[in-house]
């Protein structure tokens, strides 16, 4: 390279010379920027003085270095502030080496080892340099997993624009460890079941890690190219013998060994025979020889009858060589042997032994005792073997007397050798015998059999044998027996009683086995005796047995049932057991059955497995406040009996749960407020509300002051409270709470409030009438006003009116004139003065003005209706500021316009709007007028009206009535002479003169639609064709409510008889109705289609079925009609769940007829109530109905084709008699 400046150069040659001197092979390239440099030639000298003293210097044949001054540094050259140290670490642990170095600009920090740079990219980031901020500027050099080719000298160089530092060389040492190997888990010994696997592990650790092998013997187990570093685990399977298993460890250290004992267990071998030591009648002593030289667990001795196929039974846990035996039969032949049983297992078992048990007196009797004559003095007595006879069987004695009551010891004995049979003489002719039998052996005798009687007397039966009773059911016993050795038995007589003191019962039965005894109680027990009868007599009866009849369910409740509630969530349920002779069994258990009656939890609850030694149980965790139904049934094994009658209690009352719902708090004035609430939700309420608790407290930064107050009102049904006595402008806090007998319950949250400032006091009032009809109205102000007054409000009115007259006045005003003040009347005035709080207490004064006679005379005369002889007339009152008083009657003045000088003069007393005019002439024209009176006198008669009666051939309609009531139809019908056939038609005037109907008046009903439910109407029925105003009849009707939205159900589809069943909607009880009617309607068809002719069964005249329903039955007709129309199905009393459409039976007198094919139907429901008078309106609440279904042809398949709006609550009424048919739909 050229270098700019010469003097330069001799340096360079001579740091390149000792470079080389000192085998140093790398290439040192200096590159200066000489153009920046300040003074070229001397800063030149300089850095290369400085890297080459920091070389050189360490070289030991280099002796000098060249130096410049301190001083010719240029500023900002970087600076070592802490240079590498010397370190040591071992291998793969991790090395760090510390620079820091400070300049200006900050230097950058980068490494040098062995003169060479550090590179920090090709080692999978295990040598990286950490760098940081800050001042001094920290690079440090970290060598993590350190090998022994990271040992060096390494050296920090700091660079900057100002130059390079080089920091003192610093070595890094990395030391190798040397460990001989050694066993970390060396391998363990283990005991396996024969066959059976296992691992052994073997870990060893060292510096090099050592090689793991396993050997068995001189033969190598683990392949030595395979051969593991560290941890070897050997695995062993199905090992049958035992073994040693040498693990190796080696490594250039040294080599170490381990052993694992392998050992295989054993069953233990069989013991020896076993010796018979002692033999009893039930026991056999043994004892035996272990036969194992390893030690034993417990021995299982094993035991059988000789020659039996049943399995050995076993004693398990014998500790010792001797053990009895106990609990053999005597005079038995056994079979034994011995099994050994180590910690692995049983071995297999010892040879057999066989002995024999010793003899014993016998310990049951013979077997089928039978006796019968052989002449009237000697009988012949057999039987068979006991079944225990305990041994060799000596002989047999026989005992006979004819008085059973005296000891066996009295009686008189035959022995009999060797035999089953035998024959006893010389008895006495005509006398019963009692009989028995025991065998002996050589230990001694058995026990005697059960007496049989035998009769002497020649042809007489034995007792029948083996006689046995075996309950069947709960009402019946089988007897079974054998019968005795006779052919001449020609009945049996059987006696039985109910129990020891029940009375004997004699059955007379054919000469069979068995006879089955019925009609019996349940779960009791029968005695029972059995006798063969032959023509010459009666034989001895068998011994007394007796059976229990089979359990049944009990016949009774139980008894007494009572109820407490001992706290508001528990009911404490008492009861006494079914009657003894209705329990038909033990009583198993007991269980209750409980629902809410009135509270949320309204489904039925059951509680089982109550013992049946309880007579009481306490059902918990009940809702408060609550009435319950509880009934008790009791069980046997057979099942439930039948339930208590049901008894009601409430839970007891509890302090309320819930707080008062909806609290408010209103200001009155400065001193009172007002509190209103209501009450707490019913299902919180848990128990009689009895009163209300108001809590009030002043309130100052949001923290209460002073003690809290407290208003109670004793009131169950109180709903507000007037707080008074609280302090102007001051802000309290109320809370409300209600109490049963219990306490207090929840509070409400408390509700803020503030009074208002003082108002002003009553004003002081004075009220003059004058005869003007005005009333002069005078106040002064209060005596407190609390501050200034800011003006006056004045509320007057009628006494009798709702409606008040309000008026505000200035400070400054202190008079107000009223006019319009009608005589004889009484006025309310109420004054208030007002300041900037707001208006204060009202002072109340009242006037009564004196009664003069009307000024005005009635409104609106006109007439409801006409006859040829009468008139019915009806008015208003006059006007109210007219009347002058009140009126006490009214007078009617009428005249015949053709005589002009006779009017009539009627009092209307009391004082009602309507009156009848009779005895009028026909088709005449009258003038009327109408004045009112008080107690002063009569007022002006009102403008005459004229009307006119009707001529005496013409009669208007008569008997206008309401047919019928529906949910938005009401049917009108009316009544003509005979004789009627006038073309003009009628007019019905309804929804006050909004809607008008034409009608033809020969039609003599009008059915009115599209009503709104529960709605009053009045309805006018008028001819207009009269030159006087035509003639009217009024009537009232309010349709029914609409309460009720669901309908019937199609239960599936039809069959082929096409039959439909459709399930029915539940209705409420009421005793009001008296019957159920299930109503068809075939649809006509036009055009191919079905036409439903209505959307409503409102909309419908139910002419026919009315007539039907009143005539109740009808006579059945035969045959198809030719019309389609509608028909009544069905009648009930109670509503049925289902009913099945098209099944062709009669039901309450009507017919439910076949279906027709191909014919589409609506059906409803009817229901029918009494009321005893005509003008009356009833509820019905069941639901309405309107379904379509149509039958095809095809599959005879009915469908729901239609379903319409739901109608409910509509009545039918009849008024012509008092007793009134209505019908609910």
């Amino acid at each position: 390279e050229k270098l700019p400046d010469p003097t330069v150069l001799p340096v360079l040659l001579a740091s390149v010379y000792h470079l080389k001197k000192a085998n140093c092979s790398c290439s040192v390239y200096l590159f200066l920027a000489y153009e920046q440099l300040r003074n070229p030639g001397t800063l030149s000298r300089v850095v290369i003085g400085d890297f080459m003293s920091y070389y050189i210097t360490n070289m030991k044949s280099f002796k000098s270095y060249i130096s410049f001054a301190e001083d010719q540094i240029p500023r900002g050259f970087p600076t070592i502030d802490m240079g590498p140290q010397l370190k040591v670490v071992e291998r793969t642990r991790t090395a760090t080496m510390l620079c820091a170095a400070s300049g200006n600009p900050d230097p950058e920090i980068t490494w040098f080892k062995d003169f060479l740079p550090v590179d920090t990219s090709n080692n999978n980031g295990r040598i990286k340099q950490l760098r940081s901020g800050g001042t001094p500027i920290r690079g440090a050099l970290q060598i993590e997993l350190s090998e022994e080719s990271d040992q060096g000298k390494y050296e920090c160089v700091a660079t900057n624009s100002a130059g390079t530092r080089y920091s003192a060389p610093a070595n890094l040492y990395v030391r190798v460890r040397r460990v001989p190997p050694r066993f970390s888990i060396p391998p363990t010994n283990h005991e396996i079941m024969p066959g059976g696997s296992v691992n052994i592990t073997c870990v060893a650790v060292g510096s090099p890690m050592p090689y793991v092998k396993w050997m068995l013997g001189a033969e190598d187990l683990t392949p030595e190219d395979d051969m593991p570093i560290g941890r070897n685990v050997l695995e062993l399977n199905d090992v049958r013998q035992s073994a040693n298993y040498t693990c190796v460890a080696m490594s250039t250290l040294g080599v170490i060994e381990a052993i694992a004992q392998i050992t295989v267990k054993a069953l233990p071998k069989p013991p020896g025979t076993p010796v018979v030591t002692e033999s009893t009648a039930t026991s056999i002593t043994l004892t035996w020889d272990s036969g194992n030289p390893e030690p034993v667990s417990y021995y299982i001795i094993q035991h059988k009858p000789k020659n039996s196929e049943e399995p050995y039974k076993e004693i398990d846990g014998v500790a010792t060589t001797r053990y009895s035996v106990a609990g053999l039969s005597p005079y038995s032949e056994y079979e034994f042997r011995v099994v050994a049983v180590n910690n692995i297992g049983r071995g297999p078992p010892s040879e057999p032994v066989s002995t024999r048990t010793s003899e014993q007196a016998p310990s049951s009797a013979p077997r089928n005792v039978q006796a019968r004559m052989l002449s009237s003095t000697t009988i012949l007595v057999q039987w068979e073997e006991p079944e225990e006879p305990n041994g060799q069987i000596q002989g047999y004695r026989v005992y006979y007397t004819m008085d059973p009551t005296q000891h066996v010891n009295s009686w008189m004995k035959h022995n009999v050798a060797d035999s089953h049979i035998t024959t006893i003489g010389n008895l006495v002719p005509q006398k019963t015998y009692s009989v028995k039998v025991l065998a002996f052996t050589s230990v001694g005798d058995g026990p005697l059999t059960s007496d049989i009687q035998v009769i002497t007397q020649t042809g007489v039966p034995g007792q029948p044998l083996n006689f046995k009773a075996e309950p069947e059911s709960e009402t019946s016993i089988l007897l079974s027996w054998t019968p005795p050795r006779s052919d001449t038995i020609s009945s049996y007589e059987l006696i039985y009683k109910d129990g020891e003191h029940g009375e004997e019962q004699r059955v007379s039965t054919e000469p069979a086995t068995s006879y089955r005894l019925q009609g019996l109680r349940p779960n009791s027990l029968y005695l029972f005796r059995l006798a063969a009868r032959s023509p010459q007599g009666l034989g001895a009866s068998t011994a007394e047995i007796s059976a229990r009849t089979m359990q049944s369910k009990p016949s009774a409740p139980p008894q007494d049932i009572s109820c407490t509630s001992p706290s508001s969530t528990s009911i404490l349920v008492s009861w006494k057991p079914p009657p003894v002779e209705k329990q038909n069994g033990i009583i198993t258990e007991y269980s209750i059955k409980y629902i809410g009656i009135d509270g949320e939890d309204v489904k039925p609850h059951e509680i089982l497995g109550i013992s049946s030694d309880s007579t009481q149980y306490l059902l918990e965790q009940l809702e408060k406040w609550t009435e319950y139904r509880i009934s008790v049934t009791a069980h046997t094994d057979v099942g439930p009996g039948p339930e208590s009658l049901a008894v009601l209690i409430r839970t007891d009352e509890d302090v309320p749960s819930g707080p008062p719902r909806k609290v408010e708090v209103e200001a009155v004035n400065s001193t009172a407020v007002k509190v209103s609430w209501r009450s707490p939700v019913p299902s919180k309420q848990h128990g009689q509300i009895r009163g209300y608790q108001v809590h009030y407290v002043r309130m100052e930064n949001g923290e209460p002051k002073g003690q809290p107050m407290l208003k109670d009102v004793m009131l169950a049904d109180a709903q507000e409270m007037i707080i008074s006595g609280l302090q102007p402008e001051t802000t309290y806090s109320f809370t409300v709470t209600a109490y049963t007998t219990k306490g207090d319950g929840a509070r409400s949250k408390p509700k803020l409030i503030s009074t208002t400032g003082a108002v002003p006091g009553k004003p002081r009032l004075v009220i003059s009438h004058t005869q003007m009809n005005t009333a002069l109205i005078q106040w002064h102000p209060p005596l407190d006003t609390f501050g200034p007054l800011q003006g006056y409000r004045l509320k007057f009115g009628r006494k009798d009116m709702d409606t008040f007259t309000t008026m505000e006045f200035s400070e400054n005003e202190d008079h107000f004139t009223a006019t319009d003040i009608h005589k004889g009347a009484s006025y309310v005035f109420r004054l208030s003065a007002r300041n900037k709080v707001g208006f204060g207490e009202e002072m109340v004064k009242e006037i009564s003005v004196p009664e003069e006679a009307p000024s005005g005379f009635p409104q609106n005369l006109h007439s409801e209706s006409s006859t040829s002889t009468s008139v019915q007339l009806t008015w208003q009152m006059p006007l109210l500021a007219e009347r002058n008083g009140i009126i006490t009657k009214y007078t009617i003045l009428y005249r015949d316009i053709n005589v002009a000088y006779q009017p009539v003069e009627l009092p209307v007393v009391p004082a009602d709007t309507t009156m009848t005019l009779s005895g009028l002439k026909p088709d005449t024209t009258y003038d009327v007028k109408v004045r009112a009176h008080t107690s002063k006198g009569p007022g002006p008669y009102s403008p005459s009206v004229q009307f006119r009666t009707l001529p005496v051939d013409q009669v208007f309609a008569k008997n206008f009535h309401v047919k019928a009531v529906m949910k938005t139809s009401v049917l009108l019908s009316w009544e003509i002479p005979e004789n009627y056939n006038s073309a003009l038609p009628f007019k019905i005037l309804y929804d006050d003169g909004k809607m008008v109907v034409e009608v033809d008046g020969r039609a003599t009903q009008k059915l009115i639609t599209n009503l709104k439910p529960e709605t009053s109407y009045s309805f006018v029925l008028t001819n207009r064709g009269n030159s006087a105003g035509g003639l009217q009849h009024r009537v009232t009707a309010k349709t029914a409510p609409d309460v009720l939205r669901t309908k019937p159900v199609f239960i599936g589809k039809t069959n082929l008889d096409g039959m439909i069943t459709v399930e029915l909607p539940e209705v409420p009880s009421n005793e009001n109705i008296k019957g159920y009617y299930i109503v068809i309607v075939p649809l006509k068809r036009s055009r191919g289609k079905f036409i439903k002719p209505w959307e409503s069964p409102d909309e419908m005249e139910l002419d026919e079925l009315l007539k039907e329903i009143a005539r109740k039955r009808r006579s059945i007709r035969l045959g198809r009609e030719v019309e389609l129309k509608p028909y009544i199905a069905a009648h009930f009393e109670v509503l049925p769940t289902e009913f099945t459409l098209g099944d062709k039976k009669h039901y309450g007198g009507f017919e439910n007829k076949q279906l027709q094919s191909g014919q589409e139907y609506v059906f409803f429901v009817l229901a029918v109530m009494e009321h005893s008078e005509s003008v009356s309106y009833h509820e019905f609440h069941s639901s309405i109905f309107l379904n379509v279904f149509k039958k095809k042809s095809s599959s005879f398949a009915l469908e729901r084709a239609i379903e319409s709006e739901t109608c409910t609550a509509t009545l039918f009424s009849y008024s012509h008699s008092l007793r009134t048919l209505s019908v609910n739909y």
